[in-house]
């Protein structure tokens, strides 16, 4: 009489242990990519309610804020994150510094530059352009170059 194999044997799990380390090797790099892009993600959200309030100051003063401070963006007690410095409004610009604990190789900027043409003509601005020197892997697709 023939004995029915029972479980599994040795080999059996030793291919189910290498293709959980193949796949865990594929997935954590990418899940620190991902965690990275949401702590950036997070100074884009500062920088995009500093945009909302430089607009807001253009269209009433019909001029470009000096400061962030002249233009309503929060202060640094007020900007409640850990990843970015406070914005910064010079230039006709506005600046968020990403810092490096956010998972970036350095500390590296997001930039936001209203169109040239709106504020040559003095008329309001309709648009901003987005530039970085962040990699742009970790930054949303308005600011990569």
């Amino acid at each position: 009489m023939k004995q029915v194999q029972k479980g599994f044997t040795l080999i059996e799990l030793m291919i189910v242990v290498a293709i959980i380390g193949i796949l865990a090797a594929v997935a954590l790099p990418a899940y620190q990519d991902y965690t990275t892009r949401a702590k950036v993600s997070e100074c884009v959200g500062m920088i995009s309610a500093c945009k909302t309030a430089v607009t807001e100051y253009y269209s009433s003063q019909g001029e470009m804020p000096t400061s962030a401070s002249l233009a309503g963006c929060a202060e640094a007690d007020d900007a409640n994150t850990q990843y970015c410095a406070p914005a910064v409004v010079a230039d006709d610009q506005i600046t968020v510094q990403v810092q490096a604990e956010a998972g970036v190789d350095a500390d590296c900027d997001l930039i936001l530059v209203p169109n040239s043409a709106d504020l040559d003509n003095g008329s309001p601005i309709t648009g901003w352009t987005g530039d970085t020197d962040c990699d742009n892997k970790y930054v949303p697709a308005n600011f990569r170059s």
